[in-house]
C-alpha cells in the first residue's frame, strides 16, 4: 500500500486496483475515464467519472479501480481537516491549481 501525494496524478489501467493511503484530507479529482472507489469505515462505494471528486479525510484506507478504460485520477490536498470518518463526493469542473473543489 502507498500513501498519497499532495499534487500527483494517478493513471490506473483499466481492471487495475490500487491500495492507498491518505496521509492528510485529499481530493480525488476524476480527470478521465470512471473509476469505483471505496473508503475504509465508509458504508458506500463511489461510482465516480470525469468531473466528479470525492474529499477523503486523513488516514483513510482508500481503494481505487479503473472501470473499462484507463483513468486518471488528480490528488490536492485539503485546506482544512475533515472528520476522521468522512468521505464526500460531487461534481467540479477540472480543477487547476490554487483552486479548491466545489462543494456539493
Amino acid at each position: 500500500m502507498r500513501k498519497l501525494l499532495a499534487n500527483e496524478s494517478l493513471t490506473i489501467v483499466a481492471g487495475q486496483a490500487m491500495s492507498v493511503t491518505a496521509p492528510v484530507a485529499q481530493t480525488l479529482q476524476i480527470t478521465q475515464g470512471r473509476v469505483w472507489v471505496t473508503v475504509s469505515g465508509q458504508g458506500d462505494d463511489y461510482w465516480l467519472s470525469a468531473g466528479q471528486f470525492l474529499n477523503v479525510a486523513a488516514d483513510s484506507h482508500i481503494v481505487i479501480e479503473a472501470h473499462k478504460g484507463n483513468s486518471v485520477v488528480q490528488v490536492q490536498q485539503q485546506a482544512t481537516r475533515l472528520p476522521a470518518i468522512s468521505a464526500r463526493a460531487g461534481f467540479s469542473k477540472p480543477m487547476s491549481a490554487g483552486r479548491t473543489p466545489a462543494t456539493c
